[in-house]
């Protein structure tokens, strides 16, 4: 009877140490053992993201609050949308390297988002660029800088060339560097973050945001194939300033000075992976939505948003359910409390990865 008691003992023991080893931890929570347990909830799979169209008309005025009121309130709706990550389109401002003021509004308008630890990343579209800045009567305006008699005293005749200003992003850089991208996975050129990809995991998968400068000059494409061929296992959203034309076809031009056009951008890029999933841009129109079917025979939903508004300040939210691949997507001002649902749109049969 002794042994068995000794017996019972020694197992009660032997169970109570492993025990113990499953939960200990170290003084920062860090797990020293096998978990007791594996945790075997499936992830959560509806979240969003929100989509932020050209803004340059929200940033004129200081005392204008309209983006500012924008990320505000996604900041505050994070929790009820499950919103993860958001994006901007290009256009964040009108003239900033100009008028350092615009800059500040747009600055200070993504401060909710960082203070909520939302991550987002921005596209650079010509009117944040020095290609932009003359208004036709002697001053700053939303035309073409090379128009301005100030061009050829700040720069020589070959350096005033649209084609070359809208390369320069000094002052884009200066207020949103890389180091303010707070997912970031690289930039293909160091200290600049108009061309870089991020990463998130969401609803259960991997998603890879690639962020493209206006009509890319072809070596950014080549990186962005580097990009996208390297993470096989991530949906692919791109997002750029200028790929759909006003009425949602594909922008065969490049606009009289950028290096491609929106064409060239899916025939070497968006049609030959079938990871790439979506496309958003901004720069014309209102909004719109194509369907394409890539090389694999995969398909590429593209959303144009733009709206140019001068009342509200309107956001492109999508909700994405990966169990069922279906996507829902709708345009809604919050300064106005106003929707848009001519603009809405419906998808199943993502075919997620």
């Amino acid at each position: 009877m002794a042994v068995v008691i000794a017996l019972v003992m020694a197992v009660l023991a032997l169970t109570a140490a492993n025990s113990a080893k499953a939960s200990a931890s170290t003084a920062d929570g860090t797990p020293t053992g096998e978990p007791a347990q594996a945790d075997t909830k499936p992830a959560d799979p509806v979240f969003s993201f929100a989509v932020l169209p050209d803004t340059q008309q929200e940033v004129l005025q200081a005392d204008d609050d309209r983006f500012l009121q924008r990320t505000e309130w996604l900041a505050s709706e994070r929790k009820r949308l499950d919103l993860r990550f958001v994006l901007h389109t290009g256009d964040v401002t009108n003239w900033g390297w100009l008028t350092p003021s615009q800059y500040a509004v747009a600055s200070t308008a993504m401060k909710p988002l960082e203070d909520a630890g939302i991550p987002y990343v921005l596209s650079a579209g010509n009117h944040d660029t020095r290609a932009v800045g003359w208004n036709g009567a002697g001053g700053y305006g939303g035309d073409a800088y090379v128009k301005n008699p100030e061009c050829l005293q700040r720069f020589s005749p070959e350096e005033c060339d649209t084609k070359k200003l809208v390369r320069h992003t000094e002052e884009w850089n200066a207020v949103f560097p890389p180091s303010r991208i707070s997912a970031l996975g690289g930039t293909f050129e160091a200290g600049k973050s108009e061309n870089a990809f991020t990463t998130y995991q969401a609803g259960g998968k991997k998603w890879l945001v690639l962020t493209l400068e206006l009509w890319p000059r072809p070596e950014v494409v080549a990186w962005a194939r580097q990009v996208v061929e390297s993470h096989p296992d991530s949906n692919v959203i791109v997002q750029t300033h200028s790929y759909l034309t006003a009425s949602g076809s594909i922008e065969p031009t490049n606009g009289g000075y950028g290096s491609t056009s929106g064409q060239y951008l899916f025939d070497n890029l968006i049609k030959l992976y079938p990871n790439i999933k979506l496309v958003f841009s901004g720069h014309v129109g209102t909004a719109a939505h194509r369907t394409d079917v890539g090389v694999h025979g995969n398909v590429i939903h593209s959303f144009l948003e733009c709206f140019h508004s001068n009342t509200t300040n309107p956001v492109r939210l999508v909700e994405i359910n990966t169990r069922r691949n279906t996507l829902e997507t709708r345009i809604y001002g919050p300064y106005t409390d106003e929707s848009f649902p001519e603009f809405n749109v419906n998808l199943s049969g993502l075919n997620l990865v």
